[in-house]
């Protein structure tokens, strides 16, 4: 009997038996003498995947969910994104590094952690990625998003309450050049009346060793050279870290939610940093050897409590209140010995610093017209950060002693107001129209610097389109105008001054500049994009930025000390092409095998006017970038196995009129193995950095007194561990 004709069945003689006289009947129902029906099976209703939400949408993103993610095993944010479409990791070797898009680091690539900022002091390294739910990856500006993102804007979504129950315990440890690290992560998740919740939490030990090399070399005004020396720098560490971040949800009836995320996190670290000089030519450093352990601790917390209210006609309201804290206290021991093994200086260095931050923001969603989401909302944000560094040296030869005791406050409101509205024009175009101010106003003071006070404000009109190409359902291209900034940091407003241990031209003394404007920015934003069947898809972009106030680094020489500092530098121009696929072999090829296949490249130019060519790229840029990737699941086997490669280019840059860097280019290969052992067990298996290239660097300095030239090699070593996963 068909299964409607069934259900029909069920349901009238349910009622006839509940309620017989509404039937004109006085009598008990008659028996149904038919088998009964067949048990429906249990059917999931699923959001749309990353492809499909990629292709609706009108501002450009795309979307990177949990698996794709966490299935190479990585431990840290920084490994998981580096195989994604324009985006790169400049890794420093030590489990530290910053993630760039359009090879563009320095603040030119936004981070956001649940739509908002990362907290102050927050280590994006620290993040486990199995804490996340998905990356978002937005190549231009919306309105609702800070307009600090002239590279792009990469927004990474914690894990969010279910409305199910869900149990997941992974285990796993690695191991890299004879160092072992473990990571246990785990997610409580179910629904009690109307109350969701989520408990994610992760746990983490890491340990590295590694040895680097670098030579200095000089040269006089005439090309004769006048110094050589090399420096080997033995470095080992280890540490842990915890994270936690739950979520729950109330519905409080049908028109209001009410939410609380919180996300905490714990950071250790005890490293020994050592330096052993030996000099062939010319005068030695003047701390030939020396000897510098490291601990330190970092502590966040960030607390959300959410409002969404309902209302008539699919209009909504929205609010949130955040507070953030972040502590991070280090203890460093310094021990110089010059070229003759004597000892002449030991320092203790004791620092501490906090942020606190408190952020409230809203937005109002009303359907006014047809075809139309008008959003308009506000983004507030007051934040202070402390710090206090204590100095105390001492040295048995009666050298020059620098007793420091220094402290500043530092703090920072900022306001935003936006609207925006999705449009739909007609069945194949929409536009985005977005408009946002956002000023800063910053103010800091310290024991050694007078009162620092700079306010800016910036209109960010922004507007996007995407049109379905006619006489087709896969292909459509997108255009984007916007208007972005860079504003400066804190740290690089305040005139302190941090020291390093061996002054010279390549590894000069840093200070802030007060002077400092934001950099502003125009950039065009042109794709095209493709769709296959079965949720491939082909997407061609390009883009071009124009900027103005670049902030550039300047070399002073102030007394025979060098002194590194930001400046507003003029104009430069930014401008590249990517190219990105994601497809089924057997949705292309009768008889393919069922392989996926993943692949990007990007290459990206730029240019500074007020510096001199060739190779005057913003920012130390990266050229090329490029990713080829394939996902093979077994038919006879519960396996699936996988591997990427990945290329990022390097070359010469030329960072001011004396400065220049050459980097050397980096191939990675990683692999992976998934054998799915019951319906609830996974074991997956890994080898990241399999060719393990070393990394070579060379600053170099030159002016009319001579020539400077470091040139470091930092190894890489391959990772190889597993993890067991359990599902329930």
């Amino acid at each position: 009997m068909p299964i409607a004709r069934l259900c029909r069945s069920a349901f009238l003689s349910a009622l006839l038996a509940a309620h017989p006289a509404a039937w004109g009947e006085d009598k008990p129902a008659p028996v149904d003498s038919s088998p009964p029906p067949k048990k429906l099976e249990k059917i999931e209703v699923q959001g749309p995947n990353e492809v499909d939400e990629r292709r609706a949408s009108t501002a450009a993103k795309i979307v990177v969910n949990h698996d794709e993610l966490t299935k190479y095993g990585d431990t840290t944010l920084l490994d998981a994104v580096k195989r994604l479409p324009g985006i790169t990791v400049e890794s420093d070797g030590r489990g530290g590094g910053s993630i760039r898009m359009r090879g563009l680091g320095a603040g030119y690539t936004q981070i956001l952690l649940d739509g908002e900022p990362t907290p102050p002091g927050f280590s994006i390294e620290t993040l486990s990625p199995d804490l996340i739910e998905r990356i978002e990856v937005y190549r231009s500006a919306t309105a609702e998003f800070s307009a600090q993102a002239i590279a792009g804007t990469i927004n990474i979504v914690l894990r969010k309450a279910a409305s199910h129950r869900r149990r997941e315990l992974k285990l796993g440890a690695s191991i890299s050049n004879g160092q072992v690290s473990t990571t246990t992560n785990g997610e409580l998740s179910d629904r009690a009346g109307s109350l969701s919740y989520t408990l994610p939490f992760s746990l983490n030990t890491f340990a590295f060793h590694g040895t680097q090399v670098a030579e200095q070399r000089g040269r006089d005004a005439a090309g004769v050279a006048n110094l050589d020396y090399v420096t080997t720098s033995p470095a080992r560490g280890s540490g842990g870290g915890a994270g936690f971040s739950p979520k729950l949800s109330w519905e409080l009836g049908k028109e209001n939610t009410l939410t609380w995320d919180s996300f905490l996190n714990y950071r250790r670290f005890s490293g020994n940093f050592d330096e052993s000089t030996t000099t062939f030519l010319g005068a030695p450093p003047t701390y030939a050897s020396n000897f510098l352990p490291i601990k330190s601790t970092t502590t966040s917390a960030r607390e959300n409590l959410g409002w969404n209210r309902r209302l008539d006609n699919d209009a909504r309201i929205e609010a949130k209140l955040g507070l953030d804290y972040n502590h991070r206290s280090s203890l460093a021991i310094f021990d110089g010995y010059d070229d003759a093994g004597t000892y002449i200086l030991h320092r203790a260095i004791d620092g501490h610093a906090g942020d606190n931050g408190i952020t409230l923001k809203g937005k109002y969603t009303f359907p006014l017209l047809a075809g139309h989401a008008f959003v308009a909302g506000w983004d507030g944000e007051h934040a202070r950060r402390t710090e206090d560094r204590h100095q105390v040296d001492a040295t048995p030869g009666g050298a020059p002693l620098l007793d420091l005791d220094e402290s500043y406050d530092a703090r920072v409101t900022r306001l935003a107001l936006f609207s925006q509205d999705d449009w739909d024009v007609t069945s194949r175009l929409s536009l985005y129209l977005g408009l946002r101010w956002e000023g800063i106003d910053t103010s800091s003071i310290g024991n050694t610097f007078s009162k620092v006070k700079t306010r800016s404000g910036v209109w960010s009109p922004i507007v996007q389109a995407l049109w379905k190409l006619p006489g087709t359902e896969k292909d459509q291209v997108r255009a984007g105008l916007a208007r972005t900034y860079k504003a400066p940091s804190t740290f690089d407003l305040m005139p302190r001054r941090y020291i390093a241990d061996n002054n010279s031209a390549t590894t000069p003394d840093t200070q802030g500049n007060p002077s400092l404007q934001p950099e502003l920015a125009w950039g065009l934003d042109l794709a095209y994009e493709h769709y296959f069947a079965g949720g491939g898809l082909f997407s061609a972009s390009a883009y071009e930025r124009r900027i103005d106030n670049v902030m550039l680094h300047e070399l002073l020489d102030v007394n025979g000390t060098f002194i590194s500092r930001p400046a507003n530098e003029g104009r430069a121009t930014v401008k590249g092409v990517e190219l990105d696929t994601k497809v089924n072999l057997a949705s292309l090829f009768a008889n393919a095998p069922s392989v996926d296949v993943h692949a990007n490249v990007s290459r990206h130019w730029s240019s500074v006017d007020d510096l001199p060519g060739p190779d005057n790229r913003l920012a130390q840029q990266l050229r090329w970038s490029a990713n080829v990737g394939v996902d093979y699941k077994l038919a006879s086997r519960p396996l699936t196995v996988g591997g990427n490669f990945g290329f990022t280019s390097g070359g010469p840059v030329r960072l001011s009129l004396t400065q220049a860097k050459y980097t050397s280019a980096r191939r990675n290969l990683d692999l992976y193995g998934l054998w799915k052992l019951s319906p609830g067990a996974e074991l997956r298996a890994y080898a990241n950095n399999l060719l393990q290239q070393d990394i070579h660097t060379i600053d170099g300095f030159a002016d009319d007194s001579g020539t400077l030239e470091l040139t470091t090699i930092a190894p890489s070593y391959r990772t190889v561990g597993f993890t067991f996963e359990m599902k329930y």
